[in-house]
């Protein structure tokens, strides 16, 4: 059996949706919990399972999620005492982080306000609403006409945002037998590196990039 989309509507219950797409524990298939976050007639092309790498520094307070009401007021003396312990972390943690990048990389070229850092913003602040949470997993849905960004649990799919197809240029992977990076290049030139699961994962978003729907993803 070829592979092909998964739409809106779902699929007949006797019939394996024939999408790649991570096991989830048990054998199930992903592609209902997203279906409700689709418009009608979006069709699934892929759901891909990586992280951001962790060259990738904290994300800087002013490009994080603000908080409303009451919370914003106290919000902000927190974040002045936040700023300082930031600014420590950094300090200390920035110098280990540039030392494996002579080796490694840049984990984000272009800076924050580039199609790639808006990328990491929306997954480095997914999930939780508060402004000191990290988060580096994201379940990458393919449809065709746009990259839905979020995580799966057994409740539904968490939505932390969206990116165009067309911003997403190019995959460059890069792995090897002590490195999963791979890199996602930008229509602007921006770049963020992403580890991926394992090569079928790496070999899947290069074919999406390229415009071609990857076959499902073997057991095992």
């Amino acid at each position: 059996m070829t592979a092909g989309p998964y739409g809106a509507t779902g699929y007949p219950p006797t019939a394996a949706p024939q999408v790649y797409e991570p096991h989830r524990l048990g054998g199930g298939s992903h592609l209902p919990l997203v279906a409700p976050h689709l418009a009608p007639g979006e069709r699934v092309h892929a759901v891909v399972d990586i992280e951001l790498s962790d060259l990738l520094r904290r994300v800087p307070r002013r490009y994080r999620k603000e908080r409303d009401g009451l919370f914003q007021a106290v919000g902000f003396l927190l974040d002045l005492a936040g700023a300082l312990v930031d600014a420590v972390e950094e300090a200390i943690g920035g110098f280990f982080r540039n030392l494996r990048r002579i080796f490694r990389g840049r984990g984000l070229s272009g800076g924050w306000d580039s199609q790639a850092g808006r990328f990491a913003v929306q997954v480095l602040t997914g999930g939780r609403g508060d402004r000191t949470y990290e988060n580096r997993g994201v379940m990458l849905v393919f449809t065709d006409h746009r990259i839905l960004l979020g995580s799966a649990l057994s409740d539904g799919y968490h939505p932390y945002g969206e990116v165009p197809r067309g911003q997403l240029a190019r995959i460059e992977p890069r792995m090897g037998s002590w490195s999963s990076r791979v890199e996602a290049h930008f229509a602007d030139g921006s770049r963020v590196a992403l580890e991926a699961r394992d090569r079928h994962d790496a070999q899947a978003l290069d074919l999406l990039v390229r415009g071609q729907v990857p076959p499902p993803k073997p057991a095992g």
